[in-house]
């Protein structure tokens, strides 16, 4: 602003002493003339030194409208926010619920609050434990109508900022709709293969020995219609065996959990190996150093831990000594128990396939054993998995069950 005044003033200097020297000379004020003459002069040449001085000064910009370095940031965050396409949701101390980002409020139909949440969050929201936890729930969109899955995401908030709880909701629609599709192709490919390797010997059988009845009767007809006959009763009951193991997995019922001292679960599950296997394969067990109780379903984790043992003793079999180890270890936040045996072992890539229904890498075996095993568990809220860390002795297989 100053500079500008003092250009003003120059500029109104150099016209006046520019419009008179004319005049002054022209009345022979000779004197006066060549004083406005310099005086024009001296106006021009500060004129370019100050705007040479402003061209060398840097240019200071003045933004009226830059926005705060805090404000800023809350404008990113709320910017990443609305672009995230996961509904995210906020409880305050009042109960209130509020959407977070535009994928929330397109989802619930509100720009602030929930005025009537549904009650499938509320009752997710107020079942204990509420945090860190993971529930599976469907909600109608109020705008588009259409009924989605969402696993519901929950931590805590602390109350800073009056926020008792942060929630994100996961559409897992799709997601399930393919592994559901693909479990069911899985399934039928499965059970077509198994009936009909049973089928097809059975029906080409019961041809040959009707057949046979139409011939004349003959010791050596005899005894071929009797081993078409056996042939027919085994694929039979393989067929038989393989369907009320289907329906043993496909019927398993809810755990019924009641206090159970860990050693004596392992105990019991030893006598039952042993009167089976005693005297083929040794069974050896080490119980754990302090009294352990947890809370378990007795038959179905016997049921478990003997489809393991009976699937590591058949894997011995054929070795000088065969063994098993059955073992548990506890600490103060889980329990895991061990079955290991000195088997031919898991061909390697074969870790998680041998827990797939009716997969089974032994001759005559159905694949229910271990898939069963694993429900059970899973069912505890626990994991069946195949470890290779820390074997006993020379062993070659290890399950570990961790609940």
């Amino acid at each position: 602003m100053k500079h500008q005044f003092r250009l003003t003033a120059q500029l109104i200097a150099l016209s006046a002493s520019t419009a008179l020297v004319l005049p002054a000379w022209h009345a022979h004020f000779y004197a006066s003339s060549c004083l406005l003459a310099g005086l024009a002069l001296a106006c021009i040449i500060t004129i370019l030194l100050t705007q040479y001085t402003l061209q060398q000064r840097p240019t200071k910009r003045v933004e009226h409208s830059v926005v705060a370095p805090k404000d800023r940031e809350t404008i990113r965050n709320r910017a990443l926010l609305n672009h995230v396409p996961v509904p995210l949701l906020f409880r305050t101390i009042d109960g209130t619920l509020h959407t977070a980002n535009r994928s929330a409020r397109q989802l619930f139909g509100t720009e602030g609050h929930l005025l009537n949440p549904p009650d499938t969050l509320i009752s997710a929201l107020d079942t204990q434990p509420p945090s860190p936890n993971n529930k599976i729930i469907r909600l109608t969109s109020r705008i588009t109508g259409t009924s989605r899955l969402y696993t519901l995401s929950i931590s805590t908030g602390n109350h800073v900022g009056g926020i008792t709880h942060y929630m994100a909701l996961t559409d897992i629609e799709a997601g399930l709709n393919a592994a559901e599709a693909q479990a069911l192709r899985d399934m039928l490919h499965i059970l077509s293969h198994e009936i009909m390797n049973s089928l097809t010997p059975i029906v080409s059988l019961s041809a040959t020995a009707k057949e046979l009845f139409d011939e004349p009767y003959s010791p050596e007809t005899q005894s071929l219609i009797a081993n078409a006959i056996s042939t027919i009763k085994r694929r039979a009951e393989g067929l038989d065996r393989f369907v009320q193991g289907y329906r043993n997995l496909a019927r398993l019922p809810a755990p019924q959990l009641k206090p159970l001292n860990l050693g004596q679960l392992l105990q019991e599950t030893a006598k039952i190996f042993d009167a089976r296997w005693q005297g083929r394969v040794s069974l050896e067990i080490s119980l754990p150093i302090t009294l352990t109780t947890i809370q378990l379903d007795q038959a179905q984790m016997e049921q478990a831990l003997l489809n393991i043992l009976n699937n590591a003793a058949e894997a011995t079999l054929g070795r000088a000594k065969p063994w098993v180890h059955l073992s548990a270890e506890a600490t103060s936040h889980s329990v895991q128990i061990f079955i290991q045996d000195n088997g031919h072992g898991i061909p390697p890539g074969q870790e998680e396939m041998i827990f797939h229904p009716f997969v089974s890498l032994k001759e005559g075996g159905n694949g229910i054993g271990l898939t069963l095993a694993r429900q059970i568990i899973l069912g505890h809220g626990g994991s069946l998995t195949l470890d290779r860390e820390d074997l006993y002795k020379n062993c070659n297989t290890k399950f570990k069950i961790s609940i």
